[in-house]
C-alpha cells in the first residue's frame, strides 16, 4: 500500500484519514477494517496521567498501549499494533498539538516488541500499562540494505528461509533494542529472498545487471505489500529484483500490475521451496 500521506505534513484526521480510509475517528489507535494499516494518534493528551509516550534518541517511539482505568489487556487495538505484522497492517503514526486540531504524519513504524511498565491510569491509580516499542521505517533504504558490502551468507538456503520465516513472527514482550532487532530481521529476510532469487530478477526473469565488488549479483529486495508484511518482512511477498524493477515496482504507472505479477513469481517460488523442505 502506498499512502498518500507526506512525513511531518498536517492533516485534517476526520475528512482527510478516516473519510478516505475508515477507522474509528476518536480515540489514539483507529483500526480500519478495509484499509491494511493502523493508525496510531499521539500528542495531545499524550504526556497526561497513563499515557507517557515520548521517542528514544535511537528514533524509536514508546507509544502506551489502549486503556485508560484498569492493567491494560492485549486486545482490540493493542492486540492489533502487537499483529500488525503478521495481519499485513502498517503503522502510521500521526501527532496532534492540540485537540481539534490538524495531525501531523511522522511515518511508518513497525513494532519491534512491548512490555509491562507500572503506570498511574486516568483515574489516579498505579496500573499494568503496555508499552510498545515502535520503530520508524524507511523503505528504500531497508529494502536496498548492505548488500553491496556484506558476503553472501554461508548458511543453506533451507537455512536461511527458517530464519527469514522465523522473522515474519508477531512482536514479543520485553524488547529492550528495537532498532536493532528490526534490522536484523531485516537482514534475515534479505539474505534469504536475494539467495532464493539467485541472481535473477524474480520479476522481469533477466539476469542481474551487474556484479558487485565481493562477487554478489546486485538485485535489491522489494516489499510488495509493504515493510510491515511480518516482523517487518515476509519472505512471502517480498521478491528479489533488479533496480529497474524495483523503482517501476514503487513509481511506475503500471506498479499495480507489475506487484501483481511479481506476487505469483514469489508464490511458486515459495512453494517449490515448501515442497522441496516437506520431501527432504
Amino acid at each position: 500500500m502506498h499512502w498518500p500521506f507526506v512525513v511531518h505534513q498536517t492533516y485534517v484526521r476526520r475528512t482527510e484519514i478516516h473519510a478516505l480510509f475508515g477507522g474509528q475517528q476518536q480515540g489514539g489507535i483507529s483500526t480500519p477494517r478495509a484499509a491494511p494499516g493502523i493508525f496510531i494518534f499521539t500528542g495531545h493528551g499524550a504526556g497526561l496521567v497513563g499515557y507517557k509516550d515520548r521517542y528514544e534518541t535511537d528514533g524509536s517511539f514508546r507509544y502506551t498501549g489502549q486503556g485508560q482505568v484498569g492493567d491494560m489487556r492485549m486486545v482490540s487495538g493493542n492486540s492489533a499494533i502487537r499483529d500488525h505484522a503478521a495481519d499485513g497492517k502498517d503503522l502510521l503514526i500521526f501527532s496532534q498539538e492540540k485537540r481539534g486540531g490538524l495531525v501531523r504524519f511522522e511515518g511508518l513504524f513497525s513494532c519491534a516488541g512491548w512490555e509491562v511498565e507500572r503506570q498511574d491510569g486516568m483515574d489516579g491509580l498505579e496500573r499494568d500499562a503496555i508499552v510498545f516499542h515502535l520503530v520508524p521505517l524507511r523503505e528504500l533504504e531497508i529494502e536496498a540494505g548492505d548488500v553491496t558490502e556484506a558476503p553472501a551468507p554461508a548458511a543453506s538456503l533451507p537455512q536461511l528461509r527458517k530464519r527469514a520465516l522465523a522473522a515474519a513472527a508477531p512482536a514479543s514482550g520485553k524488547q529492550m533494542s528495537p532498532a536493532a532487532t528490526v534490522f536484523v530481521r531485516s537482514r534475515d529476510v534479505r539474505d534469504y529472498v536475494l539467495a532464493r532469487a539467485d541472481g535473477v530478477c524474480e520479476a522481469c526473469d533477466e539476469a542481474a545487471p551487474f556484479m558487485t565488488a565481493n562477487g554478489r549479483p546486485y538485485l535489491e529486495v522489494h516489499h510488495i505489500r509493504r515493510l510491515s508484511d511480518g516482523g517487518p518482512d515476509d519472505p512471502r511477498h517480498v521478491g528479489g529484483i533488479c533496480p529497474n524493477c524495483h523503482r517501476r515496482a514503487h513509481y511506475g504507472e503500471d506498479r499495480g500490475a507489475l506487484n501483481v505479477a511479481l506476487q505469483l513469481n514469489v508464490d511458486a517460488a515459495e512453494a517449490a521451496q515448501e515442497a522441496s523442505s516437506v520431501g527432504s
